[in-house]
């Protein structure tokens, strides 16, 4: 049977309240440590974590990412980013993200397009500006560009 340690409180000898560690686990599920959230509600770890983004400048030049292996920019506004490490399945995540705006229009990402793909290894998708009379989507080379996944790595 395992060792077991039980305490009210765990204080470093420096007398901070700290601890340090490379790696948790959940008890019970490896894969799941609940977190006491705002009032009394608590939420998963690791679903509340984001899994990749990535913020880009006018065109495919990466700023700063996390998880992404590379960044394909596949004609104007339209781009895709490769995960360092996939997701868990082909399109069973969920990408948002921010298009700064051109002037005094309104911007888009992942806008209505055949372009638009999701998979397990990568996504599709595409920035540009809505015109104010007519409504009609231009995809355009946004000039900040910041897209961020949420779902199951694999």
């Amino acid at each position: 049977m395992p060792s077991q340690i039980k305490v009210d409180e765990i204080k470093n000898v420096a007398g901070q309240y700290k601890i340090k560690t490379d790696t948790f686990q959940g008890q019970t599920t490896a894969g799941s440590i609940a977190v006491q959230g705002e009032g009394t509600a608590t939420t998963n770890l690791q679903q509340g974590l984001t899994k990749m983004w990535v913020q880009h400048n006018d065109g495919a030049s990466v700023a700063d990412s996390f998880n992404v292996g590379s960044t394909t920019d596949n004609g104007t506004g339209d781009y895709s980013h490769s995960f360092t490490n996939n997701m868990r399945a082909s399109s069973n995540y969920a990408m948002s993200g921010l298009a700064l705006a051109i002037n005094d229009k309104a911007t888009f990402i992942n806008g209505n397009s055949g372009n638009v793909e999701f998979t397990a290894s990568s996504f599709r998708y595409q920035t540009g500006y809505v015109a104010n009379t007519s409504g009609a989507q231009t995809n355009h080379d946004c000039n900040a560009t910041s897209p961020v996944v949420h779902g199951d790595l694999a």
